[in-house]
């Protein structure tokens, strides 16, 4: 999975986003990281891109999912249909650890 943070962008980008129920959990994770994002999937390039307001998000934070997310990544980046339920258990555990912030 490609993954990009620029302050007041998030992006992510892998075919396993055109499963929509992973998308849509991928989605919920982001506007619990920051309900004002202007969120956007675009099907060609099976792309999430979240804007927001660049001072509303704690990089330090933001950084602490990160550990989370190296857990999935491997299932996402050789994915198959067996992986889904492991992939949506590791979003649900960086979602679930949202709430500390």
């Amino acid at each position: 999975m490609e993954y990009r943070y620029f302050p007041g962008r998030l992006r992510f980008r892998d075919h396993v986003l055109r499963d929509e129920e992973i998308r849509n959990a991928v989605i919920a994770v982001l506007k619990k990281i920051c309900p004002q994002a202007e969120i956007t999937y675009t099907e060609k390039t099976s792309g999430i891109l979240a804007i927001y307001p660049a001072n509303s998000i704690n990089i330090e934070k933001l950084k602490s999912l990160v550990p989370l997310l190296l857990e999935i990544e491997p299932k996402i980046r050789f994915y198959t249909p067996q992986k889904k339920q492991a992939i949506l258990d590791g979003i649900k555990k960086i979602e679930e650890s949202i709430h500390l912030f």
